[in-house]
């Protein structure tokens, strides 16, 4: 059962068991009862993960994420600074940005095939020109930190991309044009670097 609480962590950038609770929408007080017992509501963890293959949630075997079949065409999910802690699309609350739909399994706009894409809702300047306010930055979430490459950084319920810099054996995650203080990543903390900028779709008036 931990083993689960873990794959779960990993799979959606949580540290602590209270934000694995919140993930799967039940009080903190009910997982701690549920893990002294030794048994979890399976039935609301495979709801609430669904995008993560079943055999991978619950037995650590096979690959991480489910692959839909290559001819479904899917939006891709659009997150809020707000919601990219859950990983859960929240068109609604999405406006701005629109629906772009494409087949994610076969790549987008040009990207090799991948099940592992999001799409941020940019929601400041701090890495224009590359990014701007209200762009969708396509986030590769297999990638790892990287130095000089732009990431998604997350810190609780915030979210952030950066370009991520090495100095002196650290790693720290600068903004594009220097309108905020730089913040050190420590190197065995890494899993705040959610994934790696791979496309932005800008709307074209």
């Amino acid at each position: 059962m931990n083993a689960i609480l873990e794959r779960i962590k990993e799979a959606y950038h949580l540290e602590t068991d209270a934000e694995v609770a919140d993930f799967l929408d039940i009080k903190p007080s009910t997982l701690s009862m549920q893990k002294n017992r030794g048994r979890l509501d399976l039935k609301r963890v495979i709801e609430r993960c669904s995008d993560l293959n079943k055999n991978w949630l619950l037995e650590g075997k096979g690959d991480k994420r489910t692959v839909d079949g290559a001819n479904i065409q899917k939006a891709i999910p659009v997150y809020t600074s707000l919601d990219i802690k859950d990983m859960r699309p929240d068109f609604n609350n999405s406006p701005k940005a629109g629906n772009i739909y494409t087949d994610i399994s076969n790549g987008v706009g040009g990207l090799p095939g991948s099940n592992s894409l999001i799409g941020v809702v940019s929601d400041g300047n701090e890495m224009a020109p590359t990014v701007k306010e209200n762009d969708i930055a396509v986030i590769d979430l297999n990638e790892d930190p990287t130095p000089d490459e732009i990431f998604l950084i997350a810190s609780s319920h915030e979210t952030m991309l950066r370009r991520l810099q090495k100095e002196q054996n650290k790693l720290f995650a600068k903004s594009q044009n220097g309108q905020n203080d730089p913040i050190e990543i420590s190197l065995d903390k890494t899993h705040c670097c959610v994934g790696k900028l791979t496309w932005v779709f800008r709307r074209v008036e």
